[in-house]
């Protein structure tokens, strides 16, 4: 049995299990996915690599700015812009990327740390002093402390299966935390983008927000490649939509845009992106039954937020510990 099983190996996660195991706690991190990262994701295509969930992260606090500094020293990340000295928003921040895109960071985290990928939670129990998880391949894993990162309606899903009141009074709020539906089209083009400003394009005009060069941004150096991140309400009006429909909508919408054509793409559904009202504290924490909750939806919609939000809930766990 381990001291600390974390489920969630996104940025949250392997943030508080990278400071419990440096504090010497024995910790194993649990994730669904294939890969780690969580929304801090890439993937490759037509030779390409395009980041397509959450395209960089800013630092505003010291104990985030200590991992950064690590970060920047191993070569893990890079800058890739910042706003001119004149621009009142969040001017002279950094916008930091992975060098080869943004799950580098995550994969630098899972150098150190012990993750068991493709082991998704089905069902928790909790006996005694005890927490047991079971996964859908038929792994079982026991911990004295139970840290769940994902977001949270998956997470009270799972907890739903302890058949425990893990949250009391608090489960109403907790329930009430709600996130907006992502939609991503991934696009190769013949030629480079044309898009300004370091290839970061916000959009103001639905069914599109944003798009980012990622051949400008640095990680796509031989192929342009292009992410557009579609707005709220076209995610959802559009989340069972074929590709060939959405896909194509958004790249319309993108052609303005863009001084090249398209010769492939793709588009990635996000069933949990920002989310819209937080819970009100950096973390959830049940002494009682040796159980946090972590993660965006508690410490806010940006990288650095979920990763406070972790890193609070393991100085909360370490001050139990000790």
């Amino acid at each position: 049995m381990i001291d600390v099983l974390v489920i969630g190996a996104g940025i949250s996660g392997l943030l508080c299990a990278t400071e419990l195991q440096r504090a010497g706690v024995s910790v194993r991190v649990l994730d669904k996915g294939r890969g780690v990262g969580g929304r801090m994701a890439t993937r490759r295509m037509g030779g390409g690599r395009l980041d397509h969930g959450a395209q960089f992260f800013t630092v505003r606090e010291p104990c985030f700015q200590r991992y950064v500094d690590e970060w920047l020293k191993a070569g893990v990340i890079q800058e890739w812009f910042r706003h001119a000295p004149s621009d009142s928003n969040a001017a002279g921040y950094p916008r930091y990327c992975g060098r080869s895109g943004m799950t580098d960071v995550a994969k630098h985290l899972c150098e150190s740390i012990k993750v068991h990928r493709s082991q998704a939670a089905v069902k928790v129990l909790r006996t005694e002093n005890t927490w047991e998880v079971r996964t859908a391949t038929g792994e079982v894993y026991r911990c004295r402390y139970l840290v769940v990162t994902a977001p949270v309606p998956q997470a009270l899903t799972l907890l739903d299966t302890s058949s425990v009141d893990y949250a009391g009074l608090d489960l109403a709020a907790l329930r009430a935390v709600r996130y907006d539906l992502g939609l991503a089209t991934l696009a190769i083009l013949d030629g480079p983008s044309g898009l300004a400003n370091h290839g970061a394009c916000p959009v103001d005009e639905s069914p599109i927000t944003w798009i980012a060069d990622n051949q400008q941004k640095g990680i796509s150096m031989d192929v342009p490649a292009v992410t557009i991140h579609a707005s709220a309400d076209f995610a959802e009006e559009h989340w069972d939509s074929a590709d060939d429909v959405r896909g194509v909508l958004m790249l319309e919408a993108a052609s303005a845009y863009l001084q090249s054509s398209v010769l492939e793409y793709s588009c990635h559904r996000w069933g949990f992106t920002l989310p819209l009202n937080p819970y009100p504290d950096a973390y959830f924490h049940n002494s009682d039954l040796s159980l946090l909750l972590a993660g965006d939806g508690f410490g806010g919609p940006r990288v650095e937020g979920a990763a406070l939000s972790g890193l609070a809930a393991s100085r909360a766990l370490l001050d139990t510990l000790s």
